[in-house]
């Protein structure tokens, strides 16, 4: 069975209705029941996410992402997670980072509007 891009529209609407979502790094990838290794130190901290309109089965930042100027190395950004709170909170989706990045002290991680996807395919 498939849900039609009117479907996953719907569904991908309902989820960014139920917001606010923070993005995360990670230096050692989450899967499905959580875990991984997520940044902390340096200054780190979760970014709120804005999202536009779904279209044909996805969305993407409206708006670019900007975390705050390390001020300690954060290590290797490999993965990305979307949490439904600042801190804490639950892990409700995530993924690689396409071109994993070292991040020292002084650098700033960004995300470019239209960067990060949220697919149902």
């Amino acid at each position: 069975m498939s849900l039609t891009n009117h479907g996953e529209d719907a569904l991908l609407s309902l989820f960014k209705d139920a917001g606010p979502y923070y993005l995360a790094l990670f230096t050692v990838a989450p899967g499905e029941t959580g875990g991984g290794t997520e940044v902390s130190g340096g200054a780190y901290a979760r970014r709120q996410v804005t999202f536009g309109t779904p279209s044909s089965g996805s969305m993407s930042n409206s708006a670019a992402i900007e975390f705050p100027t390390a001020t300690a190395s954060w290590g290797t950004a490999v993965a990305w997670g979307l949490f439904d709170a600042a801190t804490s909170g639950n892990l409700v989706w995530y993924g690689s980072i396409t071109t994993p990045k070292e991040l020292l002290a002084g650098d700033i991680y960004r995300v470019n509007a239209k960067n990060l996807t949220l697919s149902m395919d």
